[in-house]
């Protein structure tokens, strides 16, 4: 009753089944069974007759014959019994099995357990059980490839399994050689029928067990029996997958109606037979059935569509993924991820079924986060990671083709001063137009980076030769030195250079920390310098190092000494100025020249303490010598002034604190300003420098000349004097055009009203020819190296009493 209720097919097996008929004796086992009775009581009767005794001992035999035949012959019967019950015990625990069967693969299972235990102990057997699918029979498995012939192509099979034969004992070779090589070892295969309903006729098949043709004749009954369970059995799990495949095609019609995702169904002619209602969101209109899918993309993406479509198909395989990059109207490309699944041989749905997701918006994020990984956000420019795998291919290509591969490091000598005067907005303005200028001046082969700050590189690659890695690097100062407008106005910076090459670079990390010297020491030899790599370089980079190291303890402890060089009148030669001159005297080095602690200063920020020392000293000094002498015309000191310094915010009062010290007149101090200082032009610097006239102190413009002199400085800016570079005063005595050019000065200065000195006068040739043309002031090694404070006391004084 609990199958019944299970299946309702199973109600069969409660039903009661007709009496069959007892079968009688033979007649030839009854005169047999009836004759072995009747020989007993015949030899008694015999003996009787004739008096032998003989005929007792017959009797007697025949009894035991007799009773043994019978004692044989009950426990036949009670081993057939004992058999019997066996097979309905394993038929009773079978269709339980068989019941929790949850699949096919468990009925296959469940069957070959049963079948061991019905067939006789020791006779080799195998089982298979298929059933109808359409016009296929199909083996019960939960192998994914089964036994499949056509239906009715094996007669008997098909007329046992549709009810037209009884079940049936075939001879193994018999069968086709995909059912014999199944039940090889096998004499015989059983065929018995599952039954079939008239309700379900495509659950309608056969039951199939190969073994010897004694054991099968004698588990036939039972097998039987296993056919019925086997069908209910299959006929359960069919039921269950088809409610469940029903419940499943409900969730995912839900699904797919309410997904984002589109998802096609395209046939062999790639024309759409069906759409998810996504469509119209990805297309712009729904597709319609029959519809071209190509024709649904632009004109210059179907051939790819196209060519996309055939590869899906000619793969066969079940399924795969590729991307579909498509031109735009409106936002340039759009990308679409395609997931296919090759389902023409799936007669549900034979055709390519495709999933579309628009994925523009993560590949346009993960090309952002590339972007952002591998280059300076400010500039666009590659940043330091980037660079420096580029080089190391770079390098590996150099040693394949012979050719050179060279690294410049490029270092903005006053970036800081633009953006401690002109603000950071500025500052990132300057920077992108710096790296604009890199830019355009490489090749597209070549790499233009920021590495961070104001430190930038470019790597170029294939270059044939040094000389050609040198001729770039002197443009490309040069081009950075032209001005730069920006937002606020115009501002001019200049870069130093430093080379290196894989001539001697063996690495990466190498040839960039080549790099990095060469741009140290360019910055060493003056700004706007290019230089390349040299082995001597690091010797010089670590002797620099320790010499930075030993600065912060000199300027702590007041280790520098002020030496003093004369400025004169060229006309009598009477001292009316000292400059003073920082010397910083070491243990271990002598004397350090200002060219190396100078740029050490300031890149370590030590500038600023010693400017101020600087200032402090001399106008204590200069206080002492007008004290202790009565001069007709006091002189003045010239102090040098560096770009970091006037810049830093308590300069114009560290100025008026020293004046007030020494008790000196404003007229008593000249600060001398280089080029540098005056290109920012902007408004913190005029307002610095005017506050300086107004307490008195004059200022001068050193070294004009080298840099990009401008007579605007004149016109608008309070300078006072003039200091001509000892380049220009050099080439007086053997080219008129540099003699030329100096007049010319001279008389321009003139004009504005300032007072012009010539450095580096060496020669009385020289002193002569710059009286010639009006030079009314000079300074030199013709006239004095710098002293220590009391020789320059006891010059200015001879000076004064001649």
């Amino acid at each position: 009753m609990g199958l019944a209720a299970l299946w309702p097919s199973m109600v069969g097996l409660t039903e009661q089944l007709p009496p069959r008929p007892a079968g009688l004796l033979p007649l030839s086992r009854l005169i047999m069974i009836s004759a072995a009775a009747l020989i007993p009581p015949v030899l008694l009767l015999v003996e009787v007759i004739i008096h032998d005794q003989s005929f007792v001992r017959a009797g007697i035999g025949a009894t035991i014959v007799l009773f043994t035949l019978v004692i044989l012959r009950l426990a036949g019967v009670v081993r057939t019994h004992r058999r019997a019950v066996e097979r309905e015990r394993a038929l009773r625990s079978s269709a339980a099995d068989l019941v929790g069967a949850l699949d096919h693969g468990q009925i296959c299972d469940r069957l070959r357990e049963a079948v061991d235990r019905l067939v006789p102990a020791g006779a080799p057997h195998r089982s298979l059980a298929a059933v109808h699918r359409g016009e296929q029979v199909i083996e019960v498995t939960g192998d994914p490839d089964p036994l499949v012939w056509r239906r009715g192509s094996i007669p008997v099979v098909r007329d046992v399994a549709l009810g037209h034969a009884g079940t049936t004992i075939v001879p193994t070779g018999e069968l086709p050689e995909m059912l014999a090589d199944r039940f090889r070892g096998s004499d015989c295969v059983l065929l018995c029928a599952l039954p079939r309903e008239e309700a379900r006729p495509q659950a309608s098949g056969v039951l199939a067990v190969g073994a010897d043709r004694a054991a099968l004749a004698a588990s036939q009954d039972a097998l039987e029996t296993l056919a019925a369970q086997v069908a209910l059995a299959v006929g359960r799990v069919d039921l269950a997958e088809e409610v469940g495949r029903r419940k499943s095609e409900a969730y995912f019609r839900t699904l797919v109606h309410n997904s984002f995702d589109v998802i096609l169904i395209v046939d062999e002619g790639d024309t759409v037979r069906y759409a998810s209602p996504s469509a119209a969101t990805m297309f712009g209109e729904p597709p319609l059935p029959g519809q071209l899918l190509p024709e649904l993309v632009g004109t210059t993406d179907r051939s790819r569509v196209i060519a996309s479509l055939g590869r899906m198909r000619a793969y066969d395989s079940a399924e795969g993924h590729e991307e579909w990059r498509l031109s735009a109207d409106q936002d340039g490309e759009v990308f679409w991820e395609v997931r296919y699944a090759n389902l023409r041989a799936d007669p549900t749905v034979r055709g390519l079924v495709l999933t579309l997701r628009d994925v523009t918006a993560r590949r346009r994020l993960e090309a952002e986060l590339r972007h952002r990984a591998f280059h300076d956000p400010l500039t666009g420019l590659a940043n330091r990671p980037l660079f420096a795998d580029r080089v190391a291919h770079a390098l590996a290509r150099a040693r394949r083709t012979g050719k050179l591969a060279a690294v410049m490091f490029v270092d903005l000598d006053d970036f800081k001063i633009v953006n401690d005067t002109l603000g950071h907005s500025a500052g990132d303005g300057l920077l992108v137009a710096v790296a604009n200028r890199l830019s355009g001046s490489v090749r597209g082969s070549d790499t233009a980076a920021r590495l961070g700050g104001d430190e930038f590189a470019l790597l170029l690659e294939d270059v044939d030769s040094v000389a050609d890695v040198e001729r770039i690097a002197a443009g490309l100062t040069d081009t950075l030195a032209l001005p730069y407008t920006l937002t606020d106005g115009t501002t001019r910076a200049t870069a130093s250079v430093g080379i290196a090459t894989s001539a001697e670079s063996g690495d990466v990390d190498e040839m960039l920390r080549h790099a990095d010297l060469a741009v140290y020491a360019a910055k060493a030899a003056g700004r706007r310098q290019w230089c390349r790599f040299q082995p001597e370089l690091h010797t010089g980079m670590l002797e620099s190092r320790a010499l930075s190291a030993q600065l912060e303890e000199a300027v702590r402890s007041d280790e520098f000494r002020l030496r003093y060089q004369p400025i004169v009148e060229l006309a009598d030669d009477r001292i009316v100025a000292m400059e003073a001159l920082a010397r910083w005297p070491t243990r271990r080095h002598g004397v350090v020249l200002p060219e190396r602690f100078i740029t050490l200063a300031e890149e370590t920020g030590h500038i600023v303490q010693l400017g101020a020392w600087v200032l402090q000293r001399a106008t204590a000094d200069l206080a002492g010598w007008r004290r202790r002498t009565d001069w007709s015309t006091p002189p003045y000191v010239s102090v040098n002034v560096s770009a970091r310094q006037l810049h830093d915010g308590g300069f114009v009062a560290g100025v008026h604190t020293a004046l007030e010290s020494a008790q000196l007149p404003g007229e008593a101090l000249v600060l001398e300003l280089t080029e540098s200082v005056l290109m920012g032009r902007h408004d913190k610097i005029e307002t610095d420098l005017r506050a300086l006239k107004s307490l008195g102190v004059r200022l001068a413009i050193d070294d004009f000349g080298t840099g990009y002199s401008s007579l605007s400085y004149l016109r608008e800016l309070p300078i006072d004097v003039i200091k001509i570079d000892k380049s220009f005063v050099r080439g007086i005595t053997s080219s008129q055009q540099d003699l030329r050019l100096l007049e010319g000065i001279i008389r321009i200065t003139d004009t504005f009203g300032v007072q012009l000195i010539a450095e580096g006068i060496e020669t009385a040739q020289q002193r002569d020819l710059l009286i010639e043309i009006g030079c009314g002031f000079g300074q030199g090694y013709l006239f004095s190296k710098p002293v220590p404070p009391g020789e320059a006391e006891r010059m200015l004084t001879a000076s004064n009493d001649r």
